[in-house]
């Protein structure tokens, strides 16, 4: 098998359903929805699947906007699977250009599908249809209900500023703290009442005060919810959340959670008042790309002449639940570059990935990961 040869052939299939491809990015670009509510770009994604052959469960376990899509050759071989997302931000779209991620999944999907086919190649194709990445629910609740259940690798492109093999990202998990004291009069008798909003207080300067002990590369990040309803009452409810990262998901777990709680724990002791701890949503956990694919990437943006950088700690580093996946079975996110020093989760970046850099950074990542999808595939 002359594996140039093929590659060349993903190159040119990648060209000629240029046009079809662009079209679903766009219309996913001009109809934007949030996490859980992506109806309209899972079926536009889904149908692109159908027309080209494979069958389409639309809706997986709890998430009805989720899909797998497959394609089974009859052959032996590993499953391999693309990972989509498709939905959006408030107010600004597709500013993380999700619209680029889902299409080049289901693209390269449907470029790999037509070479296992022509050259017989045995195995298993799977498009994961992975909603709500931005509240960090989808792959999550897809891992835990086993929709990646006997898949071998899987893999994911993110546009960037940069084109990069590799990626760093944080684990990271969201906890709200709620005291609960006794109100009182402040002027008329304050000794009367246990102030929730002085545990409040009490607690951010606890976490200030520890921030100096966690490893390099931590983050935590605390909010006010809710500090009281008027001045002269004592309050007798008040919250906070805090955001907590760190470069290794057994880090965050056992020493930075358990910092911030012991803080929440004190300051409920000091101001003589009730804590309830509640975590919101998923804990995410960090990014472990598998080597062989960085290296199939890497090799591959070399093949279709696509500059790269190296990932490091001096560039943004954000939170994936793509993360969880990579804990979870050898898998990998990478980046393809739609201008430099343009920022995700910015209007400039929605309008970059609905424009002329989106076209080119969505062809370019098909033709990438079809090609990484194939050398596992035919992989000794």
């Amino acid at each position: 098998m002359d594996m140039i040869q093929i590659k060349h052939e993903i190159e040119a299939l990648a060209d000629a359903h240029k046009e079809e491809f662009e079209a679903v990015s766009a219309f996913i670009f001009d109809h934007p929805e949030l996490g859980c509510e992506e109806k309209l770009g899972q079926d536009a994604l889904c149908n692109l699947l159908e027309k080209h052959g494979f069958a389409v469960q639309r809706g997986y376990g709890s998430l009805d906007t989720a899909f797998v899509a497959e394609y089974n050759s009859g052959k032996p071989g590993m499953t391999f699977a693309f990972m989509c997302e498709y939905d959006a931000l408030p107010q600004i779209g597709h500013a993380c250009g999700h619209n680029l991620i889902g299409t080049s999944g289901a693209g390269a999907g449907v470029v790999l599908k037509q070479i296992m086919e022509k050259y017989e190649i045995g195995g298993t194709l799977k498009i994961m249809g992975c909603p709500a990445e931005e509240i960090l629910v989808g792959k999550v609740t897809m891992l835990k209900e086993g929709a990646f259940d006997g898949i071998d690798m899987a893999i994911v492109m993110h546009p960037s500023d940069e084109s990069m093999a590799d990626d760093i990202a944080f684990a990271a998990v969201n906890k709200i703290y709620r005291f609960k004291g006794k109100p009182a009069h402040t002027a008329a008798c304050p000794w009367m009442g246990a102030s929730a909003g002085s545990a409040v207080q009490i607690m951010m300067h606890a976490v200030d005060a520890m921030r100096v002990h966690f490893k390099d590369y931590s983050r935590v990040h605390g909010i006010v919810l809710d500090g009281g309803m008027a001045v002269n009452i004592i309050p007798e409810h008040a919250s906070c959340k805090f955001n907590m990262r760190a470069l290794d998901a057994e880090y965050l777990e056992k020493e930075i959670i358990s910092v911030v709680d012991r803080c929440a724990k004190g300051a409920a002791m000091c101001a003589g008042v009730e804590l309830e701890i509640e975590q919101e949503g998923n804990l995410i956990k960090d990014v472990r790309n598998d080597r062989r694919l960085v290296a199939s990437v890497a090799a591959n943006m070399d093949f279709i002449g696509e500059h790269h950088i190296p990932r490091t700690l001096d560039q943004g580093i954000g939170s994936t639940d793509v993360g969880n996946v990579t804990h979870a079975l050898p898998a990998a996110q990478f980046y393809i570059g739609l201008g430099a020093g343009v920022g995700t989760h910015t209007a400039a970046f929605a309008d970059v990935a609905g424009g002329p850099e989106g076209k080119r950074a969505l062809n370019a990542a098909i033709k990438v990961l079809a090609m990484t999808g194939l050398d596992m595939l035919t992989a000794e």
